[in-house]
């Protein structure tokens, strides 16, 4: 069982932001939703909002991304136009 020991919500624009800017030392997993109404692209740090080969996991509205990455790794995400939310939680 897992335990959810973060929680946020942060904007995103057109240029990659880190999730979150400060991970939590000694995570297991992290786990995004978009809250807003826009795409969000999800990464790495060169992640773009497109299908090229670095375009990010299309995170659709009201769409969840889960994955077993401890605090080492870094997940970037941006919008492909104007601005959105995304919901944070990390835990072990």
């Amino acid at each position: 069982m897992y335990i959810i020991l973060t929680s946020q919500i942060i904007s995103l624009g057109i240029t990659p932001s880190k999730l979150p800017s400060s991970p939590l030392v000694g995570r297991d997993f992290v786990l995004l939703q978009n809250v807003g109404t826009g795409t969000i692209y999800v990464g790495n740090t060169f992640v773009t909002a497109d299908t090229a080969g670095t375009g990010g996991y299309q995170l659709l509205p009201s769409g969840e991304w889960i994955a077993a990455y401890e605090s080492n790794v870094d997940v970037y995400g941006l919008m492909s136009a104007g601005s959105g939310q995304v919901l944070i939680q990390e835990g072990k």
